[in-house]
């Protein structure tokens, strides 16, 4: 089985649900993690892997503008003629596209889709998981001018929904406001709902306005102060490269310290987990990865890793926990709702489902023709189907999306030859059947750490 065709898709849908005309008001998000940005729609590259054998896989990454639109030759000239089953070599050009400058640990979903796809198993079977179902809740993404009013109103509305949790977002250098906001969540919580907050400083952004740098010292300040509000854990309150002072932090503060959704490497989780400087670990397999391995066997390493450490420790000790980030799109939420099904059923807590206004289901996952609706007890199932278990909707792309690339082996030759000439392209050609011979022959196995 090769990889035979390569398109990738631009995609902008609107937040409003209909593309609004030039001079029309559009529904407007705020994210907490750009300060001073005004969200009016869900942006994203859409990666189609197409294989000899007739089976297609998909990935999706959150889109800022058109930084991507010279990808596909790039796609073309390392994933083509690729054999889906070789996750080793797979790895390699992962490693390989951030050596020259791109980090694509993303485009490793669309092949563990394929994986799936071929042995007719979902991805946490073939992970080694137990599948199953995730308890959501309910994820703020705007920390709504930290009005307390507003927040109150859209936590009773997450409870009424049936929610067992709630995330609610900060990022202020005054705590009483902040204070307020979280005890005003409380209040609407009732003693039922679990609580998280979330200061959105591990990678500050600075594209419209000044981003915050909280010290230790403020936020171990505003940790007790908010310790009466029953906080289930404090995200991202440092920068991600901190490990020190996350440690030093999570040795001072009684409420759990998360963080973690892009960390890079393995090596980084690795260097985190040694050095103590979280209580739960949130990569987001789409985020995550790509320096060394893609997101997906970055993940499951790390799953792997915090449960060998908790069984080392005993369990007298504050358990290590991963509970994964998901706010990109539909495609990232499925990657991540089949790699929290690699956790036992009993070892799992509440699973993020981005939930505010003009950001929800509906919206960022409206390119898929199945969602990810609750049972009547709350629950999401982790999909049993191959692979991801999703459908893209491509009339939803078509409408929406423009396909940026079509790569083949008739196109990549004819830009080879004008790039290199024909001499050159021949002997290219005659090295690429090499690589590709051998990784016909590799057997599916799942990945270790390549170093």
């Amino acid at each position: 089985m090769k990889i035979e065709r390569i398109e990738l898709y631009y995609v902008k849908i609107p937040l409003s649900g209909d593309r609004p005309g030039f001079f029309d008001d559009r529904v407007v998000f705020e994210p907490n993690w750009i300060p001073g940005y005004h969200q009016i729609d869900l942006r994203f590259y859409l990666l189609r892997l197409v294989t000899d054998a007739g089976l297609d896989g998909v990935a999706a990454i959150p889109a800022m503008g058109r930084e991507r639109e010279s990808l596909g030759a790039l796609l073309g000239a390392y994933l083509l003629g690729l054999n889906p089953l070789d996750m080793r070599l797979v790895n390699q050009r992962i490693e390989e596209f951030s050596i020259l400058g791109m980090r694509n640990g993303w485009i490793d979903a669309a092949f563990w889709d394929l994986v799936g796809k071929y042995r007719r198993e979902p991805l946490w079977k073939v992970l080694g998981g137990t599948g199953g179902f995730a308890v959501p809740y309910a994820s703020l993404g705007s920390n709504h001018d930290h009005d307390p009013r507003v927040v109150a109103e859209l936590v009773t509305e997450r409870r009424n929904e049936g929610f067992a949790g709630v995330k609610i977002r900060v990022k202020s250098d005054e705590l009483a406001k902040m204070v307020d906001v979280v005890a005003a969540a409380r209040e609407a919580a009732g003693d039922s709902m679990e609580l998280m907050v979330d200061a959105n400083l591990g990678w500050p952004v600075e594209l419209l306005e000044p981003s915050l740098r909280w010290d230790e010292d403020f936020v171990a300040r505003f940790s007790e102060r908010i310790e009466p509000y029953q906080v289930s854990w404090l995200e991202e309150p440092l920068h991600r490269a901190d490990h020190e002072g996350l440690a030093r932090l999570r040795a001072r503060s009684k409420i759990p310290i998360a963080g973690g959704e892009i960390t890079p490497s393995w090596r980084e989780f690795r260097s985190m987990l040694d050095a103590g400087s979280l209580d739960i670990y949130q990569p987001d397999a789409v985020l995550a990865g790509g320096t060394y391995a893609g997101g997906v066997s970055v993940v499951r390493w790390l799953v792997r890793e915090i449960r060998r450490r908790n069984a080392a420790r005993g369990p007298e000790t504050r358990p290590l926990r991963y509970t994964p980030h998901t706010w990109t799109n539909g495609l990232g939420f499925a990657v991540n709702l089949h790699l929290f099904g690699l956790l036992p059923q009993e070892e799992r807590g509440l699973f993020e489902l981005p939930h505010d206004r003009h950001w929800q289901m509906p919206q960022w996952a409206r390119f898929l023709r199945n969602g990810f609706a609750r049972d009547d007890e709350g629950r999401i199932r982790i999909p049993d189907e191959p692979g991801l278990g999703v459908e893209i909707d491509w009339e939803v792309v078509a409408r929406f999306g423009k396909r940026i690339d079509v790569i083949t082996k008739a196109t990549l030759a004819a830009w080879t030859v004008l790039d290199h000439g024909w001499r050159e392209a021949v002997y290219l050609r005659n090295k690429k059947r090499e690589v590709e011979d051998r990784s016909a022959l590799a057997e599916f196995e799942l990945p270790e750490p390549p170093f």
